[in-house]
């Protein structure tokens, strides 16, 4: 019986999760499951893997200007913003900072005895510096916002791995190199404490549709640091490959799901906590969507991730990672998400009066609308950086709606009402006393 009872059991499953009605929704926020305020590894960790260095190609010529910021005009941005006063936090793999690339630390999630401010992934260092990245008079390079202030948060690494074995190796909550979803998001939480007014989160988390896991605590961060303490965060959509699995295209027979949840079948994460966050996917020189960017109902906007020059840990450029056969062009979402975290921050300090969800309607408004307004690879399109700093545009609302939960008030306890017994103590010990008395005055009468 009880192998039958498994193979039936097992039937089922199979059954619920070929259904359509595996179709998901954008997830719930429970604010309650808000994580502490503690950096710190989840568990010990040990670095297992020599620390990688970006490069640069041979005959690279770093006069004229990288074609990113061509494209996106980021010179004639910078007349109207720098991003000076502006706090953007990297949530990333750290940063080794420099004169061109001032990273202050900001906490560190993989190392118990760090600050933040050592990359050894060759990752966080390039995001901060297309955020961020100071000129210099050698060569063309300059970061979106060159006059914001940098904060590192070192919450992952491929240098470092849990002591010990994982316990899941399909759960991004277990997974083998140093970084969950846990620290993701307690960093955000901390990020969002010190005052960033920009997050950048320039990693994703992949899992299946019919494998869901437990993340409320990223979504109360993210409820956190947006409806609470008012920073706008921009998020990587993420690169195919390993769980990462590219989502089909929504289905025009169902006009009632235009951007095609019904379709998803590989979750990003954060990526999907959109519209209260700003998930940004790739293009290539040419404008059209990088092969390996992640589709999904919620991208919002995109922006150049490939072929792109950044700043080394010495501060000056370089264009490539060391790849297993030699020199790789630098490419990912995690650096469009750059591009438009160092967006955001122009935007928060030419329009200081914005809210988070003001500045992503202001940014995802004036991007270059693919056909039809909006699609799954680009959102709303490929962001204009003049455009979201000069156009008129209506500020919207305040907050995007979204489903939290509502944490309802704490059951007051009323406090026993002791009157009554009081009052029976009280008549006792008159009673007493006036029988007492009596007795002493009958004993007088009788001594007489």
């Amino acid at each position: 019986m009880r192998r039958i009872g498994g193979v039936l059991a097992a039937l089922l499953l199979m059954v619920l999760y070929a259904t359509p009605a595996a179709a998901i929704e954008p997830p719930v926020i429970d604010p309650a499951a808000i994580p502490p305020d503690e950096t710190g590894p989840d568990q010990p960790m040990e670095q297992r893997r020599v620390c990688a260095a970006p490069t640069v190609f041979p005959d690279s010529n770093f006069a004229d200007r990288p074609w990113a910021n061509d494209y996106l005009r980021i010179p004639d941005a910078h007349r109207f913003a720098t991003g000076a006063g502006i706090t953007v936090a990297v949530i990333d793999t750290g940063v080794n900072g420099s004169a061109r690339v001032p990273a202050e630390p900001g906490g560190d999630f993989v190392d118990q005895g760090g600050n933040g401010m050592s990359d050894c992934d060759a990752h966080g260092t390039l995001t901060a510096a297309v955020i961020a990245g100071r000129p210099a008079p050698t060569d063309a390079f300059v970061g979106v916002a060159p006059d914001a202030r940098i904060l590192s948060l070192r919450q992952t690494s491929d240098s470092f791995q849990p002591v010990g074995t994982r316990t899941d190796p399909n759960d991004p909550n277990s997974t083998r190199t140093a970084g969950s979803l846990r620290s993701l998001a307690r960093a955000i939480v901390h990020a969002a404490n010190l005052g960033a007014q920009v997050i950048n989160i320039s990693e994703a988390a992949c899992y299946k549709t019919t494998r869901p896991i437990d993340e409320h605590a990223v979504g109360a961060a993210i409820n956190h640091a947006v409806n609470v303490k008012g920073a706008v965060i921009v998020v990587a959509a993420g690169n195919t490959g390993g769980d990462c699995t590219q989502n089909p295209p929504p289905d025009p027979a169902v006009p009632a799901d235009p951007r095609g949840w019904q379709e998803v079948s590989s979750i990003v994460s954060p990526a999907w906590y959109s519209p209260l966050v700003l998930t940004v996917g790739s293009i290539a020189p040419n404008g059209a969507p990088s092969g390996f960017s992640m589709h999904g109902p919620w991208v919002g906007a995109a922006a150049p991730g490939e072929n792109l020059v950044a700043l080394g840990y010495d501060g000056n450029p370089v264009n490539a990672l060391q790849g297993e056969d030699g020199p790789i062009p630098i490419a990912g979402t995690s650096f469009s998400a750059a591009y438009v975290s160092g967006l955001a921050a122009l935007v928060r300090q030419r329009f200081p009066e914005l809210t988070a969800a003001q500045v992503i309607n202001r940014i995802t408004a004036t991007a270059r609308h693919p056909g039809g307004g909006v699609d799954n690879s680009v959102g709303a399109g490929v962001i204009d950086p003049v455009a979201a700093l000069t156009w008129e545009v209506p500020a919207g609302p305040a907050q995007v709606p979204y489903q939290v939960k509502a944490i309802p008030p704490p059951v007051q306890v009323p406090a026993p009402d002791r009157t009554p017994i009081t009052m029976v103590v009280v008549v006792s010990v008159a009673v007493a006393l006036v029988l007492g008395l009596g007795a002493l005055a009958r004993r007088a009468l009788r001594r007489r």
